[in-house]
């Protein structure tokens, strides 16, 4: 078992690598992790439709027991505390700017959900880079940087979906109130064109 063990170990890291190496590698890690983000984030949102992340996408709905587990989290407590990349678009996903607007909503609904899919594949695919490195730095350097990766995905991952039933449901308040609104102006209409019609 302990010759199993030592194998192990030396088949991830190999315990005579140099300090100057060791650093290097450490100091490239993130940068090379920043910069496969950016490559699988631009893909996602420039290379795939509108259509396949916007509100009427059902399978993009956040079930009420995915809620439950985030409120388990108290995500309420932290998730104003997580940086939010809208600040480095045109879109902002902080908060809601317009909510009197169905088609803002809409754009934000559209946004959020390209927003988790880029986070989760961040994190996931992240872990790939640890084959970019010689095996020996796999364990001590990219393992635990992959990691950091992984969490740091997760958690807006986790605030977008939370926040997507919220919007879904001030949609859908919205749409009724034009859609009453529509009834109530073409019934008024109409009245006023009876009234005319019967003067004359």
């Amino acid at each position: 078992f302990l010759n199993l063990v030592i194998d192990f170990r030396n088949f991830f890291f190999n315990p005579n690598i140099q300090l100057v190496p060791l650093i290097i590698g450490c100091a490239v890690a993130p940068i090379a992790l920043i910069a496969w983000d950016g490559v699988i984030a631009t893909f996602i949102r420039r290379a795939l439709p509108n259509k396949w992340y916007d509100y009427k996408v059902q399978w993009r709905k956040v079930p009420e027991k995915e809620c439950k587990f985030y409120d388990a989290l108290h995500i309420k407590a932290w998730k104003d505390k997580v940086l939010e990349l809208g600040v480095f678009t045109s879109f902002s996903k902080k908060k809601i700017a317009n909510p009197r607007s169905r088609e803002y909503l809409e754009q934000f609904i559209l946004e959020c959900n390209y927003g988790w899919s880029i986070h989760l594949w961040n994190a996931v695919l992240g872990f790939a880079l640890i084959f970019v490195y010689p095996k020996a730095f796999w364990l001590p350097v990219m393992l635990p940087a992959c990691i950091i990766n992984f969490v740091l995905g997760m958690l807006p991952f986790m605030i977008l979906r939370y926040n997507l039933p919220r919007l879904h449901r001030t949609r859908d308040i919205v749409e009724l109130k034009e859609n009453r609104n529509k009834g109530q102006a073409q019934g008024a209409s109409e009245t006023s064109a009876g009234e005319s019609s019967s003067q004359s």
